[in-house]
């Protein structure tokens, strides 16, 4: 009970604790420690220091704690920061949401770890939902216009979706119909063992369902635009933390009902659906990197690109999943990096239209580096994780049965980056006649700091690539029945 009592009941309390307690300082210190300590265990729990024994409805296995890391890593740095964050100058109406800002974050926490934990489909429903509701007034935290569509349409898009997946499960159940599972509890491993009873049509209904509903909050073309909104809206660490760990948690979803699927014969089909949405995310980023005109919105369309990507190898199998596997963590690390020097940016021209933001590099030397060497990273540059994580999911491509696949998806990748780039290569080095008064006049700040531990962090990862997490995501791919 103990590690149940750390990644969802003390968020929970500390939430509470949060709502009654009115001083950020120490809403902060609270928050921080509670991070720190589901890291500590999470990752004690990752490396098998730690065996868990927790409670009905909830279990661990190779999925759930490999995604639990990832999403108590992407946590502890957004908490990490967001007290600098919270101390820069905002309008009299976002002052406001200052008070609930922690509340929320510890509420999260407790959603995410509970979905992620979640051993049965009524209850990852139910904390996923719960996902939705933590974040949705963070995305409101400025309290503009634009903040209040995207709060309104995250909601009601992601409410549709969730609504979708509550029916893929009544498919579930009925595919369950005349076999053993009928009216048994929904528990995943128990419809993993029967997998092969079920009904072919209900299964098949209940993977699409899922899957387009769940899309919503994955930022699986072609449902994204809710959550497209809602990033590019949110304050710098939310959009690092919905883009990070959110995204994820969604995916684990559809990743459960296609572990069941998988020994059945609707295997295939299923695979077909997710190759084509991981296409379909790929092409939305391609087509959007022509015409960008918000950099925070251009960040929050590379999130669908490259958890395209991730669906895309999943669907593809043996090494492009585990190159999938590998690139959830890397990119969860670039995306923090990349919003918040996004947040340092946008803090200081006041805009995220990228025509208002010219010479990053001469006004603000410090960011400016650290975000060009942010867009090196998620472009897939070496020494940083996502190129290794992409050659894997290439290598896996070239050797299946669809190695045409790999010309599309370098053909948008390609052109995703050159866009990318021109974009921020104009907000870094074009000059206006008014940027010489301010001249290097950046101080190295806490976020700097912190975004440069998260560059050796992922460097270290990358390069060192540890046996631990090679031996997760080979256990991973035992458990979905894959052959290397």
């Amino acid at each position: 009970m103990f590690e149940f009592f750390i990644f969802i009941l003390l968020p929970l309390i500390t939430s509470l604790f949060c709502s009654v307690v009115k001083n950020l300082r120490i809403q902060y210190s609270v928050s921080l420690s509670v991070s720190v300590l589901h890291l500590i265990l999470a990752l004690s729990v990752f490396l098998g220091y730690y065996h868990t024994n927790l409670p009905f409805f909830f279990s661990v296995d190779s999925l759930s704690k490999f995604f639990l890391l990832i999403l108590s890593n992407v946590y502890f740095w957004v908490v990490l920061v967001s007290f600098s964050y919270l101390k820069r100058p905002v309008t009299h109406a976002a002052e406001k949401s200052k008070g609930f800002y922690f509340l929320l974050l510890n509420f999260y926490l407790a959603a995410n770890s509970a979905a992620m934990l979640s051993n049965h489909f009524g209850m990852y429903w139910v904390a996923a939902e719960a996902t939705t509701l933590s974040v949705a007034p963070l995305i409101y935290f400025y309290r503009n216009e634009e903040a209040l569509e995207a709060m309104w349409k995250y909601l009601f898009l992601v409410s549709i979706g969730i609504a979708f997946a509550f029916i893929g499960i009544l498919f579930l159940t009925l595919s369950a119909k005349g076999s053993i599972l009928e009216g048994k509890q929904l528990f995943f491993w128990e419809f993993i063992r029967n997998a092969k009873q079920l009904n072919p049509i209900w299964l098949k209904a209940s993977f699409i369902f899922i899957f387009v509903g769940l899309s919503t909050k994955i930022g699986i073309a072609p449902m994204h635009s809710g959550d497209v909104d809602a990033t590019s809206n949110a304050p710098s660490p939310i959009a690092a933390l919905m883009s990070g760990s959110l995204r994820l948690t969604a995916l684990m979803g559809v990743l459960r009902i296609f572990e069941i699927i998988r020994p059945t014969s609707s295997y295939e089909f299923a695979k077909t659906i997710l190759i084509i949405g991981g296409l379909l995310s790929l092409f939305v980023a391609f087509v959007f990197m022509f015409k960008v005109t918000n950099y925070k919105r251009m960040l929050a369309y590379s999130s669908v690109e490259h958890l395209g990507l991730i669906t895309l190898g999943i669907g593809i199998g043996g090494l492009a999943f585990v190159g999938a596997m590998y690139h959830a963590i890397y990119n969860s690390i670039m995306k923090v990096i990349l919003f918040l020097t996004a947040g340092n940016i946008h803090s200081k021209y006041k805009s995220r239209e990228v025509s208002k933001v010219t010479s990053v590099l001469n006004r603000m030397p410090k960011t400016g580096w650290l975000f060009l060497l942010a867009f090196l990273g998620i472009s897939g540059i070496p020494p940083f994780g996502i190129f290794f994580s992409e050659i894997k999911i290439f290598e896996g491509m070239l050797f299946s049965n669809k190695p045409a696949l790999l010309v599309l998806t370098m053909f948008f990748l390609l052109f995703i980056f050159i866009n990318m780039g021109k974009i921020i290569f104009f907000m870094l080095y074009k000059k206006n006649d008014n940027d010489n008064s301010e001249i290097g006049n950046e101080h190295f700040d806490f976020i700097h700091l912190t975004v440069i531990l998260l560059l050796i962090l992922l460097t270290t990862i990358s390069v060192l690539s540890p046996d631990v997490i090679y031996q997760n995501i080979i256990n991973i791919t035992k458990d979905f029945g894959m052959n290397l």
